[in-house]
């Protein structure tokens, strides 16, 4: 799955699972998920208890798990689908700093769509957003995401698959 550089890619290996401890560490890549606080420690413990090269099933627990990855391969955050009822909940962080602003995390939203719609065949995709997390909410709404409802914490936003077909045609 390749949008615009960006690709999907199902495979977590032991060099992705420290590059997510190292993101899951930075106060500024964190400060709108709603991960619990020793999300990193309890990735270390994992990659120091289990000798496997390939961490994907341990990740694939709650839903399915993609890095996001650009066209040279460098893994630079990662994406989650989570199933509901007749949906999916998705999650996007761009754990690189360096590539914030380049448009990877809406290609890669865009990636995460295709799959939930077209592989899983759910009706809907919504998105969970900090309100203050403005970077994050302005890629999902130039996707197409529109307004659901506020939560505490939060804003969600949804697209329907017919929504998404518009788009893409």
């Amino acid at each position: 799955m390749e949008q615009n550089g960006v690709a999907l890619r199902r495979e977590v290996f032991k060099a992705d699972a420290w590059k997510i401890v190292d993101w899951m560490e930075d106060n500024e890549v964190t400060r709108y998920l709603n991960e619990r606080q020793n999300v990193s420690e309890s990735i270390k413990e994992t990659i120091y208890r289990i000798n496997m090269p390939i961490l994907t099933h341990l990740f694939n627990q709650n839903g399915t798990f993609f890095m996001v990855t650009t066209s040279e391969k460098e893994s630079v955050g990662f994406l989650r689908l989570v199933p509901k009822t007749s949906s999916a909940e998705m999650v996007v962080v761009i754990g690189d700093k360096e590539k914030w602003g380049k448009g990877l995390g809406t290609n890669a939203i865009f990636e995460g769509l295709k799959h939930a719609f077209f592989e899983w065949r759910v009706d809907e995709v919504v998105a969970k957003i900090n309100f203050q997390n403005e970077r994050s909410r302005r890629a999902f709404r130039k996707l197409g995401f529109t307004k659901d409802k506020e939560l505490p914490k939060e804003v969600q936003y949804s697209i329907s698959m017919k929504e998404f077909l518009k788009l893409a045609a």
